[in-house]
């Protein structure tokens, strides 16, 4: 069984082995293949994670063991960076790791270095100075470093390079009254509601970051030189993906600005497939009224609301109806492009819907409305269609019904070098960097109700604790109370080191602005800690808002050590227009499968003729059978002294061929040295010959070229000539008489031995075993049989 254990168990077994009295020999034997140990992103390995490698390196810092040579353990990590505690990280161990190894290595006399990493090879001077004061500032350290630690300011790397921050002022809730018109969609979006504002605000100043007429200029990482700002340069990031992610999303899109869309996409929630969906249903029953509105508002049909107003109030019958009756051309089309549909239903649902994406044009409707990140959803959703065909009875019904029960999301790669903003959050963003950041998810804080409800404490037992329950705080008692404090101080702790990660993904510019509701910025959000922390510096310049002169950004701006440089004209250059191939609006033809290839014969054909008939099954088998042995007896013989072939080849038919009586291995042990004799057949059986020859080749046969691939019985070379042999142990016949399937056999590997051996003659002879009769192939002959083989 398959599952039955997570990540989490698999550690926790290994631990327990490790620590078990009963298995050190697991230790011992580790021990001897392990002498450098390397931990990377230390800071997010869990507690029994660093035990498991405490087990495994105790014997580093011992002295002489059984390894003779140098022995290393080397970690690297940042607590500061530490946000992955829902994964077991425990950036206190770190810390507490690095003391204890210390004492160990230099109680051992070993050396042990603890070096700083101060330097940051991201970030421009302005923007480090300002996030060292926001952390810098009261307790917001706390979390960050170790309570024997202290904060480090930061040393830039890119010194030369301007640094740029911005706060804005939050945008705040406005009382208003709830829409009065009933006909109102429930989910119209209010322009005053704080999110969707300043989602607004962050897709206006991104439009005038990357107008080209703007003199807005980052720096290039490959020419070193200033360029204009591109949609690329700019990362977003928010804190979790709620409603606010869909609505920067929307906003962008609103304002034509390239987006790389969602980070992480629940696939079957998807407007692009429920849209397919919608299509898929309508084609398989027109008659259902909302699937059929569905897809006529969707991209692949594009009509809007005023067009179903038109058509679906007051009809005497179904919408399909309604749309076939009415006399507007674009309803026509659309029943006519229905009507396609529900042809194509009997095909399966990837047919169905490759035709519908790629020659109907369904995949550039989608794009073209929804945006790029669209195509990796119509991948994905072609994807889950095609392994649904591999199934048992596919069917498109059948595949809808289970789209209705999964849960299915796609994590994209937002690295993909695609010059397109890029919305994530935090946590997805860790390990990347953009020339430009927006941070406007910055007003809340994580919500009690994730607080846990079992929680763990020490015992008087040492080594041993216990766990309580408890679903609300109201039952707490004074245990679980202290808990559940420490519980939520760690949840704000990682909040801080959350809020480091967010700050440093920044290169150049950094934007912090933020919504919150009628009550205000939560106590301790990043809000009220970067305010605190950077409100009153002297560097900050108030300046009028872009969207309202009478509110004021504050605006810390420096100026780097390096000489500013002009503008890259390779930035500046208007971008040649895009001339799209003519084929890429055409529809793809199915692609043929490739024809197997041609195998010339069968390799153990062992008679002449075809045997019907009662009772005669049995004496084809037994001749199959013997055509083996003879096969075998041929292919192995001639490598046996010639003295010991016949006590070889009775012992060989003893072993291999039960049932047989002496007189038929007799027989067919004298039938194979009768063959390995005769004098003509010299070269063919010397030393450079081999059996079984598997072969592969194309071969030119009239106007095409065919696969060929077979094995050879035998083949062997000397000075002038290869001797190409098929053995076949039928009823011999003459060349005249041989049926032609064995001349095209021969000529086809005549056709592809002859590449390998353009100098030398090819002899291509079919060896009759009863006799033995050697038949000789003209080349007359075997062009002949590839001649009638072209012509089928």
């Amino acid at each position: 069984m398959r599952g039955i254990l997570d990540f989490d168990d698999l550690i926790d077994k290994t631990l327990a082995l490790l620590e078990r009295t009963t298995a050190r020999w697991v230790l011992y034997k580790l021990d001897s293949g392990i002498d450098h140990v390397l931990v990377d992103e230390a800071q997010d390995t869990s507690e029994a994670q660093w035990k498991i490698l405490e087990e495994l390196t105790a014997e580093f810092s011992a002295g002489h063991g059984q390894s003779h040579g140098p022995r290393t353990f080397f970690a690297v990590g940042d607590e500061k960076q530490s946000i992955f505690s829902f994964q077991g990280a425990a950036p206190q161990m770190f810390d507490r790791m690095r003391r204890k190894i210390e004492t160990r290595f230099l109680a051992g006399a070993q050396a042990f270095a603890h070096v700083r990493l101060s330097f940051s090879f991201r970030s421009a001077s302005g923007v480090l100075a300002a996030i060292d004061k926001v952390f810098e500032h009261g307790d917001h350290k706390t979390g960050l470093v170790s309570a024997e630690d202290v904060w480090k300011p930061h040393q830039a790397l890119k010194h030369q390079l301007p640094g740029f921050v911005e706060l804005w002022p939050p945008a705040e809730a406005q009382a208003n009254e709830s829409p009065s018109d009933w006909m109102l969609p429930l989910d119209l979006l209010d322009p005053q509601d704080p999110a969707n504002l300043i989602a607004e605000r962050v897709a206006q100043k991104i439009a005038q970051l990357i107008d080209p007429r703007s003199d807005e200029l980052v720096h290039d990482s490959r020419t070193l030189r200033p360029r204009p700002a591109r949609p690329g340069d700019i990362l977003i990031l928010v804190r979790t993906r709620s409603a606010f992610f869909e609505a920067m999303i929307r906003a962008l899109k609103k304002s034509s600005i390239q987006t790389a869309g969602a980070d992480r996409l629940e696939l079957t929630h998807h407007i692009a497939v429920l849209d397919l969906i919608a299509a898929g249903r309508a084609s398989l029953l027109p008659q259902d009224d909302l699937a059929l509105a569905c897809v006529l508002k969707s991209p692949l049909i594009g009509f809007d609301d005023d067009d179903l107003m038109a058509l679906a109030p007051g009809r005497a019958a179904s919408l399909f109806d309604a749309l076939q009756a009415s006399p507007d051309t674009r309803h026509a089309e659309a029943a006519t492009k229905l009507a396609l549909w529900r042809a194509r239903t009997g095909g399966g649902p990837f047919a169905f819907y490759a035709s519908l994406l790629g020659a109907d044009g369904g995949r550039r409707a989608m794009e073209a409305r929804l945006g790029p990140e669209a195509g990796d959803v119509l991948d994905e959703f072609l994807s889950l269609a095609m392994t649904h065909e591999g199934g048992a009875a596919p069917s498109l019904a059948g595949f809808l019904n289970d789209l209705s029960g999964i849960e299915y999301s796609i994590k994209r790669d937002m690295e993909t070098g695609e010059d397109a903003v890029r919305v994530m959050t935090v946590h997805a963003a860790k390990g990347l960097e953009a020339k430009i950041v927006f941070l406007p998810d910055i007003c809340g804080v994580p919500s009690p109700h994730h607080d846990p409800k079992i929680f763990k404490f020490a015992t008087n037992v040492p080594g041993e604790e216990t766990i309580a329950w408890s679903p609300a705080k109201k039952l707490d008692c004074a245990m679980i109370e202290a808990a559940r404090k420490g519980s939520r101080e760690a949840a704000m702790e990682e909040y801080r080191r959350l809020l480091y990660v967010a700050l440093t993904r920044a290169e150049e510019r950094l934007y912090i602005c933020g919504f919150h509701g009628a009550k205000g910025p939560d106590p301790g959000c990043w809000a009220e800690m970067i305010e605190a922390a950077l409100a009153n510096e002297s560097g900050m310049e108030p300046v009028p808002a872009f969207w309202n002169g009478e509110e004021k950004i504050l605006r810390l701006a420096s100026e780097g050590s390096g000489v500013a440089a002009a503008a890259s004209p390779e930035g500046q250059a208007g971008a040649a227009p895009v001339v799209l191939p003519d084929w890429l609006g055409r529809a793809t033809r199915f692609e043929a499968n490739a024809m197997p290839p041609v195998k010339p014969s069968s390799a153990f054909e062992d008679l002449s003729g075809p045997l019907n008939g009662p009772g005669l099954a049995q004496a084809r088998r037994e001749g199959l059978r013997r055509g083996r042995l003879m096969h075998l007896l041929l292919q192995y013989l001639p490598g046996v002294a010639a003295p010991h072939r016949r006590g070889v080849a009775l012992a060989f038919l003893s072993a291999r061929a039960a049932g047989l009586d002496e007189t038929t291995c007799l027989n067919l042990t004298e039938a194979a040295l009768n063959v390995i004799d005769l004098p003509e057949l010299a070269g063919l059986f010397g030393p450079a010959s081999s059996a079984e020859v598997s072969v592969a080749g194309r071969v030119a046969v009239g106007q095409q070229m065919i696969d060929v691939a077979g094995q050879i019985d035998r083949i062997g070379e000397d000075a002038n000539e290869i001797l190409v042999a098929d053995y076949k142990t039928g009823r011999p016949c003459g060349l005249d008489e041989t049926p032609a399937a064995y001349v095209t056999q021969m000529a086809l590997y005549r056709a592809v031995l002859a590449q390998l051996w353009p100098n030398k003659t090819l002899r291509m002879l079919l060896i009759w075993t009863e006799g033995p009769f050697v038949v000789p192939f003209p080349a007359e002959r075997l062009d002949a049989a590839l001649a009638a083989l072209a012509t089928g």
